[in-house]
């Protein structure tokens, strides 16, 4: 049996608090602006890192493996979580997301990982896209400007994300929204590099 996976930092805490006044701001607009949005609920808010696409089940050990180790060699993080925009754009919008600090340390994280991965022939999907970090916050039936919508949040702060594990998710559909289930979580374990340094040989 196959499974919809995807690696990614879960975002509800803090956004459930930071994001929540602002979330319901855009709703009422919406709604006044009748804008058929499908909003993401605030328990499904997370950011994704690499998408696996349909995996055999029996992939799920080796892709934790490959989780672990990888975490194994990076240290936790933080990642502003700032500004708000559109895919494709502001003029044209279907995505509705916010912006998530595209840090070096995640961009490498996310190269060790799918580099692991590629290696022992786990990563299926290659997505040729640059990679950009967000946070979808919504999706748009029919695709119109938002950028009225938006511009009052533009460049607004919405705290920091504390990352200090990843996890590997499954997406089920179920009713309206999408059901994400932690399928393996892995904690960042990975030492400073002065303190690696430092370390006594072993």
């Amino acid at each position: 049996m196959n499974k919809r996976l995807f690696f990614a930092l879960n975002a509800t805490d803090p956004l459930s608090t930071t994001f929540l006044p602002t979330y319901k701001k855009l709703r009422i607009n919406a709604d006044q602006k009748e804008m058929v949005i499908k909003w993401v609920p605030l328990d499904n808010f997370h950011v994704t890192i690499s998408f696996l696409g349909d995996c055999p089940e029996e992939n799920i050990p080796a892709l934790g493996l490959a989780l672990q180790e990888a975490c194994a060699q990076t240290q936790p993080f933080q990642l502003k979580i700032e500004d708000m925009g559109a895919f494709s754009n502001e003029h044209d919008a279907r995505t509705l997301w916010l912006g998530v600090q595209n840090k070096k340390c995640l961009g490498e994280f996310k190269d060790l990982l799918d580099g692991i991965l590629k290696e022992r022939g786990l990563l299926t999907f290659i997505d040729q896209r640059e990679f950009k970090p967000h946070l979808t916050i919504g999706r748009l039936r029919n695709p119109r400007s938002v950028k009225d919508m938006l511009s009052p949040f533009k460049r607004k702060s919405f705290g920091k994300l504390q990352v200090n594990e990843i996890v590997l998710y499954e997406s089920k559909l179920a009713g309206a929204f999408p059901v994400y289930t932690p399928v393996f979580r892995a904690e960042l374990t990975g030492k400073p590099a002065e303190e690696e340094l430092n370390s006594p040989a072993v």
